[in-house]
């Protein structure tokens, strides 16, 4: 992107290749009002904008409100969004939902401020990933919080305090009434490759008694059949990120 203020320094962009993964889905979608919340500076909506796209950079701290071009708001994601029902045909979160403590609550206004059948894109890290399980299992912490959270942190939402798993987010997802359509990633990581040789056929029954073997109405079974599928995905046991759209039905 240029910059054509003279008069700051722009600020810095985090996690451009999370922004280029979510620009090219949302290219194959029709042109609409969009939120993106946290938006940081509002990298990401600008490049939305210069596609055809209108929206709001929705970031709770204002003094990342730079850019003239950009319609800017203040937007707390553990909040009520000031936002009337209805108002928008997506909804892009970059790494934002680990910040927060209740999942539930952000994915609810999420869905009451989409229109019907429009989406939500959220990426957030991968604690799903093997190698992270691995990490997990000798220490109790993910890769993604690798190690204890300072309680004299001087702000808790700075910190990944509520990381989510893919099964995790699918239901959340699910339950404030957007329909996972498509799991995919940003890369598959070396460190996880060799857990996915040796464990994979373990790791692939051990889904497959949680599916189908625990559960057994026959209803819930066939529901089960599509997030069997996403849970098994390289994206889910080798990914470095879980990148979500959901629709709202």
């Amino acid at each position: 992107m240029t910059f054509h203020e003279t008069d700051f320094q722009a600020p810095t962009r985090h996690n451009p290749y999370l922004h280029q993964k979510i620009v090219t889905a949302l290219t194959a979608l029709p042109k609409g009002q969009v939120l993106d919340v946290p938006s940081g500076p509002g990298y990401l909506m600008r490049d939305l904008k210069a596609l055809g796209f209108n929206g709001i950079a929705g970031e709770i701290d204002e003094t990342l409100h730079c850019f003239k071009d950009l319609d800017y708001l203040k937007v707390d994601m553990t909040q009520a969004f000031p936002f009337a029902d209805s108002s928008f045909d997506y909804v892009t979160s970059i790494e934002g939902i680990e910040h927060i403590e209740n999942h539930f609550f952000f994915l609810r206004e999420v869905a009451r401020i989409l229109k019907p059948g429009g989406r939500l894109l959220l990426t957030t890290p991968n604690v799903h990933t093997l190698q992270s399980r691995w990490n997990f299992f000798i220490s109790g912490f993910h890769n993604l919080a690798a190690k204890p959270i300072p309680l004299d942190t001087e702000n808790i939402y700075f910190e990944h305090i509520n990381p989510i798993t893919f099964n995790q987010l699918y239901f959340y997802c699910e339950k404030a009434g957007l329909q996972v359509e498509a799991l995919t990633t940003h890369r598959l990581r070396s460190g996880s490759r060799l857990y996915y040789l040796l464990f994979y056929p373990f790791i692939k029954f051990g889904l497959w008694r949680a599916c189908f073997g625990k559960e057994k109405d026959p209803a819930r079974r066939q529901q089960n059949k599509r997030l069997y599928k996403m849970l098994a995905s390289p994206a889910n046991q080798l990914g470095s990120h879980t990148i979500v759209v959901a629709r709202k039905i």
